[in-house]
């Protein structure tokens, strides 16, 4: 099973997010960021990383930052999903652009967060066989009608080599419907399904024939267009950017402003070397997008102007060498405290 690393200093909260995802995945337990981060040197298997902001030694902030200015590829590359009780928007702020892949804010629902931890871990890996990628590259998602994760990374792989060998370029964006949480909350899940295919139908008719879409997270989706250089395709995310703030979603009487944040790569101009790469790009855009406040493109990250993302001086670190406790699994977390 995919093993994934919980970092949270409220015991309550660790068994509570293990219990949500123990049937699909293998979870570690640590009770601050300095267990985690010492799970995360020791452990080759953790695929992705769930931290709480506020925590004793080192809070989640510092983790995150360790975590992307880490030099190994398998910790810096790790999907980031913040979970905290604050819903201000200087925390997010400050997640995303510390590097966090997602922002969930407490209390929130076990489907709500496998939905989020399969689709970051499904970007991340790719791991999917050739009999599962087959499967799912014909899967419909029933919303929106569009493909879903196993369609797009099937047709991008394809897109992203044929590009290569014919020396064109090639635009990739992922797309993410700000607030959709809040909406979805205030006004139900057929208010939510009905603006993901509002958004999948503006996204469908902008993008063109060309265009290769799929939704790939709760209300994340993902393009990508062949033969389409820097320029035009910025204009593309702008138009669609602006089309969704300028036309309120209305459903059963409400009308609610809608926002986006989208994350642009093009091949040449940014040069990624595999398509997997290309996707941890797309995807670190979409965040530094939301860090701003969203409702924008982005084609940078904070190492696209802070050059030596390793300097970043992380204050409040107890060094202390502590034993392994905080790390173990539930089931020896519990049997300790039983002792």
């Amino acid at each position: 099973m995919t093993r994934v690393l919980v970092v949270d200093d409220a015991l309550v909260m660790r068994r509570s997010v293990e219990k949500m995802l123990r049937s699909d995945y293998e979870v570690v337990l640590a009770d601050d960021g300095e267990a985690g981060w010492d799970v995360l040197n020791r452990d080759d298997r953790i695929k992705m990383l769930i931290t709480d902001i506020q925590m004793p030694r080192l809070d989640g902030y510092g983790l995150i930052c360790r975590v992307r200015a880490d030099n190994n590829a398998r910790i810096r590359d790790l999907p980031i999903i913040t979970i905290t009780g604050a819903e201000d928007d200087e925390t997010k702020a400050r997640a995303y652009a510390c590097g966090s892949t997602d922002f969930i804010t407490k209390p929130f629902n076990q489907k709500l967060l496998q939905a989020r931890v399969d689709a970051y871990l499904r970007l991340k890996q790719a791991g999917l066989t050739q009999a599962n990628a087959a499967t799912a590259a014909d899967e419909v998602d029933p919303v929106t009608r569009l493909g879903g994760l196993g369609h797009f990374i099937k047709a991008g792989q394809q897109q992203f080599a044929r590009a290569q060998q014919a020396k064109q370029d090639l635009a990739a964006a992922a797309l993410d419907i700000d607030e959709y949480d809040h909406h979805q909350r205030q006004h139900g899940k057929a208010a939510g399904d009905a603006l993901l295919a509002w958004f999948s139908g503006m996204l469908t008719t902008a993008a063109g024939k060309n265009a290769t879409l799929a939704r790939v997270g709760e209300a994340e989706f993902a393009m990508i267009i062949p033969a389409l250089d820097r320029a035009p395709a910025l204009e593309l995310c702008e138009q669609l950017r602006m089309r969704a703030a300028a036309e309120p979603f209305k459903h059963g009487g409400a009308s609610l402003p809608i926002s986006v944040s989208i994350g642009l790569v093009t091949l040449n101009e940014d040069a990624p070397e595999t398509f997997d790469k290309l996707l941890a790009l797309v995807e670190q855009r979409l965040s530094q997008a939301r860090s701003e406040g969203g409702d924008r493109v982005s084609v940078t990250i904070l190492s696209d102007i802070m050059p030596e993302p390793e300097e970043v001086v992380l204050t409040g670190v107890d060094e202390t060498p502590r034993d392994d406790a905080a790390a173990l699994p539930l089931a020896e977390v519990e049997e300790l405290a039983a002792e």
